[in-house]
């Protein structure tokens, strides 16, 4: 599996600093803020899952790898309780 970090337009760049839903560390480079568990985790495919949607403007999802994991065992689940 290849790693890469989508490129954003700088203009949505500074909204996402200014709005903290991304900040830059200076060991980790750019951060996007997970929506599930509050936490920041670098931007880029290691950590978040390719979401090609004009809804997904910076090519990501909103939730990291983690918590996609965890709400898609918890719809399993759901899906098995009702089967």
């Amino acid at each position: 599996m290849q790693i890469y970090s989508p490129l954003m337009k700088p203009g949505l760049l500074a909204l996402r600093l200014q709005s903290g839903k991304a900040r830059l560390d200076p060991e980790l480079g750019l951060e996007k803020l997970c929506s599930g568990c509050g936490e920041y985790w670098p931007q880029d495919t290691q950590f978040w899952s390719a979401r090609h949607s004009k809804e997904a403007v910076d090519g990501l999802q909103h939730y990291c790898k983690c918590c996609e994991g965890e709400r898609s065992a918890r719809r399993r689940a759901a899906l098995q309780g009702a089967a």
